[in-house]
């Protein structure tokens, strides 16, 4: 019989650790695909998983089980993959070797604009999804972080809400902006 997460998580608050094992295994692939369509790079999304399933590990003694685990394991991950890439943002503007980048600099028109000098990556996109993901790249965290765990992972309003630690109001809003601004970009990127 297969465990259910409330199982394993009580073993796991108890000290065992192949319950948390277990837990791992489970939500390995979804939170490191979750860390990936947050900070858009495989190896940094790999660093982020392990490090939010040793935070998971070390405070899971705290969790109380007001919501599910993998709410509370994907909070950690959002909530960790923001903070590396303002971490990212911060390095790169304090760089001396290369001028400050900020969120305001690049505009979706940039990111699709032919005329711009792009990344090999960006003009050979093909794929319609690739072109998604990357154009929800560039959104305001919060509008990526939503639009990310409603359409590419498929969580719920309340769950999405649970995990941004906001109301499912403020996810419909967050939500609603992404998909305009997606509409506008993609409308003006077929434009000929």
């Amino acid at each position: 019989m297969r465990d259910n997460d409330q199982q394993l998580v009580i073993r796991a608050q108890q000290g065992d650790r192949k319950a948390f094992g277990k837990l791992v295994r489970r939500y390995q692939d979804k939170v490191l695909y979750l860390a990936y369509d947050i900070v858009g790079n495989y190896e940094d999304a790999q660093d982020v998983a392990q490090n939010a399933f040793l935070r998971a590990m070390n405070g899971l003694k705290k969790f109380k089980a007001q919501s599910t685990f993998s709410t509370w394991l994907y909070r950690i991950v959002v909530n960790m993959s923001i903070d590396h890439k303002r971490s990212i943002a911060r390095r790169q503007h304090y760089s001396f070797d290369e001028p400050a980048i900020t969120d305001s600099d690049h505009t979706f028109k940039d990111l699709l604009n032919e005329d711009k000098k792009l990344p090999d990556e960006i003009v050979e996109l093909k794929d319609f999804g690739d072109r998604v993901r990357m154009i929800v790249q560039t959104f305001p965290t919060n509008q990526q972080v939503a639009f990310v765990l409603r359409y590419f992972h498929d969580m719920e309003m309340n769950e999405i809400a649970n995990v941004l630690n906001c109301k499912a109001g403020t996810v419909r809003s967050h939500l609603f902006r992404a998909l305009s601004k997606l509409r506008t970009v993609l409308k003006d990127y077929n434009e000929p």
